[in-house]
């Protein structure tokens, strides 16, 4: 057992943390992946610095044995803005695992991402690693969507796709709200972050659809190099129909056969394509971890008060005991007219209502449904039909699009 002290990194460790990252990644192009992790470490991100890189080290030899990277979000939740978490870059060094070094590294992460209010942590990756840190299988990623293949339409002038400026900023940042209303948990991103992917990363282009008379209309986001689109909003004076044959004059121009719309599973514009050959692009594993069951509740208590003034149980008065019956843990929810109003501590064996924690976190992403549980085969019930229904109405089934922003 090697003797192991963990913190954060500092600006003196950004040489040893670039070398370890570029051995996890291997990457072809190398210059591009150490001048992305450089971004990430000097204070060019908008969010995150060699601060939030939490480092492993060796105190016989001064290595650098792990590292995991926690970028504080803000997300929104049901339309609701709520602090997250996403961790990044998590590895370590082969002869170093089997220690625990990675769950006392999750565990700072934790105790320090707590006192600031974040009500939950995402992450991407293996099962058999995060399963074991306590995260469950809860959310999709940006890489969800669909590739169809270019085909030609007559193009009129009433639309130009043209490149993005500094001044388009602003208008991006407000067309981007409509992907908050069609997902339960999206990553909000306004002006500081669009301003940091156009002229910091700079990985990928933004473009502009632009009246004739030069006002922006909409705007995507393509990595051209890659062939596929990230980002897509238009405002309500043009439609995605009237859009499709100057995105596939666009893609013909760039040398791209197919069009790979990378834009979650609830994006408007896939409809319009729908008669053009298309392939579902698969996503990568989204593991979510909400470590304050009562803090999380209370954090969106507005969205379930929304999601209640708008169904038959409105004005619902009431309590119940939520107890997860694979942990000893246990809350009392107590309702006043329609809204969360107290959560406390119960006794685990009383509750009216019994289910795994982990399907419990399922359900308040969206994931799974009162229904649908019923052919799994987990452990769970509802005391009383009135407790199955208000757990449809407050956690919904529904779909969530993380993006990632580098």
């Amino acid at each position: 057992m090697n003797n192991i002290n963990i913190r954060e990194a500092t600006a003196r460790d950004i040489p040893a943390v670039v070398d370890l990252l570029m051995r996890l990644h291997n990457p072809r192009n190398k210059t591009r992946m150490k001048n992305w992790f450089m971004i990430l470490m000097d204070g060019r991100h908008p969010h995150i610095d060699a601060s939030n890189f939490i480092v492993a080290e060796d105190a016989d030899n001064g290595r650098l044995a792990a590292t995991a990277t926690y970028m504080p979000w803000t997300y929104s939740y049901g339309g609701a803005r709520v602090k997250g978490v996403r961790l990044e870059e998590v590895f370590c060094e082969p002869e170093y695992r089997g220690q625990g070094i990675m769950r006392r590294i999750v565990g700072w992460i934790e105790e320090i991402t707590a006192r600031e209010g974040v009500l939950f942590a995402c992450v991407y990756g293996k099962n058999a690693l995060y399963g074991h840190l306590g995260f469950t299988y809860g959310l999709p990623n940006e890489e969800e969507g669909y590739s169809y293949i270019v085909e030609s339409e007559p193009v009129g002038k009433d639309l130009r796709i043209v490149k993005v400026g500094d001044e388009d900023i602003p208008a991006m940042a407000k067309l981007y709200e409509a992907n908050y209303s069609r997902n339960l948990l999206a990553t909000a991103i306004g002006e500081t972050e669009l301003n940091y992917m156009k002229n910091v990363y700079a990985e990928g282009e933004f473009y502009a659809v632009k009246r004739s008379g030069g006002k922006i209309c909409g705007f995507f986001q393509t990595q051209c190099r890659d062939r596929r689109i990230y980002m897509m909003e238009l405002d309500g004076s043009v439609s995605y129909h009237q859009l499709r044959p100057h995105l596939l004059a666009f893609c013909k121009k760039h040398g791209m056969e197919e069009l790979k719309l990378k834009l979650g599973k609830t994006h408007p514009a896939y409809m319009v394509f729908d008669g053009l050959y298309h392939k579902e692009l698969p996503s990568e594993l989204g593991f979510v971890k909400v470590r304050d069951i009562p803090g999380f509740l209370m954090g969106i208590a507005d969205v379930l008060a929304g999601q209640l003034a708008g169904s038959p149980y409105a004005h619902y008065t009431g309590a119940f005991t939520l107890a997860m019956h694979n942990r000893d843990e246990a809350y009392r929810l107590v309702f006043d007219e329609g809204r969360l109003a107290e959560i406390r501590p119960a006794a685990q064996e009383h509750g009216e209502v019994d289910i795994e924690r982990g399907r419990f976190v399922r359900l308040l992403f969206g994931r799974v449904s009162p229904e649908e549980m019923d052919t799994e085969f987990s452990m769970y019930c509802f005391q009383n039909r009135d407790l199955r229904n208000l757990f449809a109405i407050l956690f919904p089934e529904m779909q969530s699009h993380v993006v990632s922003v580098n």
